[in-house]
C-alpha cells in the first residue's frame, strides 16, 4: 500500500476513534438535577409558573427520568428526548 494512503487511513481511524470516545463520554454524563431543572425551565418558559412547582424522579425502562409540572408529566429517555406522557399514564 502506498505510504500516503496508509497515513491518510491512519489519521482517519484516529479521528474516528477520538470522536467516538468524545460522543460516548457526553452520553454517559447524566446529571439528574441538571436534567430535571432543564425540563422544568422549559415547562415554565412555555406554560408559566415556577420551577419549584416541578417534581422529578427516576423512570423505568426506556424512560430514564420523569418530571411533573402541574398537570403535565414529561418523560426523558436516555438520548435526552423529552416527551409529554400520555394522559393518565406515567
Amino acid at each position: 500500500m502506498p505510504r500516503p494512503v496508509l497515513i491518510t487511513t491512519s489519521v482517519l481511524v484516529v479521528v474516528a476513534a477520538l470522536a467516538g470516545f468524545w460522543l460516548g463520554q457526553r452520553q454517559v454524563d447524566l446529571d439528574t438535577t441538571g436534567i430535571i431543572n432543564a425540563v422544568a425551565e422549559r415547562h415554565v418558559a412555555e406554560h408559566g409558573g415556577s420551577v419549584t412547582d416541578c417534581l422529578g424522579w427516576a423512570g423505568e425502562g426506556a424512560r430514564v427520568f420523569q418530571v411533573t409540572c402541574g398537570d403535565v408529566t414529561y418523560q426523558v429517555d436516555r438520548f435526552g428526548t423529552v416527551r409529554i406522557a400520555p394522559e393518565g399514564r406515567l
